[in-house]
């Protein structure tokens, strides 16, 4: 990644953090918080992901922490796991409220710091669609694909329509997801009533909000998870 493209991310990184510190007593903020966390509970054990103790986890673009908390929260030992992101000011955030066990570190995730199948489960959550260069998406799956150990998974969490509003994220369809994660068993599903749509509606009337949920085109995330072979393919085995 450029100078130029790490500066726009880091920007739109910054820009997402203002916008999204809502309170956990904003009814329309809490249904999203809890929506993801229901579906990623249920994906986990869907996926026989759900045995967390002894698991290598590590968060790309892991902001100030919030969802490693959760897995230790569900069962993961915080010594097994780590963090990265763009931001020193994020991974500050997150150092000073996470368990002094886990490990954080600041940098570009086309080149994690980690040797070859360091974890488990590689946890993404919209960082490819606040990155425009499909080359630089290229090499930060590869990066992720690198550090994960054979048989691992990677849980995906991003958009896949893109925001007018917003010229600054794209989504990810799920062609391109299945591109970027060549020789990988891929299972996704469309979750996430629309963000805005969502804090409306659960404001007003919770019951309504869980209803719109459960309609497919009014939702705009993939959640996923990507397994990675116990072998590598034929073709690039030799």
């Amino acid at each position: 990644m450029g100078k130029d493209d790490v500066a726009r991310v880091r920007g739109v990184f910054e820009r997402r953090d203002l916008l999204s510190r809502s309170s956990w007593f904003d009814r329309g903020h809490l249904f999203l918080i809890q929506q993801r966390e229901r579906n990623t509970l249920r994906f986990l054990e869907k996926h026989g992901l759900e045995k967390l103790e002894a698991t290598r986890i590590l968060d790309i673009g892991c902001g100030d922490g919030y969802w490693m908390r959760e897995f230790v929260k569900w069962g993961a030992n915080p010594r097994k796991v780590a963090g990265l992101d763009l931001l020193s000011s994020r991974v500050e955030r997150a150092i000073g409220l996470s368990p002094n066990t886990m490990s954080f570190r600041v940098g570009n995730a086309e080149e994690l710091p980690w040797d070859v199948g360091s974890f488990d489960l590689v946890i993404q959550s919209t960082v490819f669609s606040s990155i425009l260069d499909p080359a630089v998406r290229d090499r930060i799956a590869a990066e992720m694909l690198r550090v994960l150990a054979p048989g691992g998974s990677i849980l995906w969490y991003d958009f896949f329509v893109d925001n007018p509003r917003n010229s600054d994220v794209r989504g990810v369809r799920g062609s391109e997801v299945r591109r970027l994660f060549p020789g990988c068993s891929v299972h996704l599903a469309r979750l996430t009533l629309a963000p805005p749509l969502a804090r409306i509606v659960a404001r007003k009337c919770w019951p309504l909000a869980q209803l719109l949920e459960s309609i497919p085109w009014l939702c705009t995330h993939y959640l996923g998870v990507i397994r990675k072979p116990l072998e590598p393919p034929r073709s690039l085995a030799r």
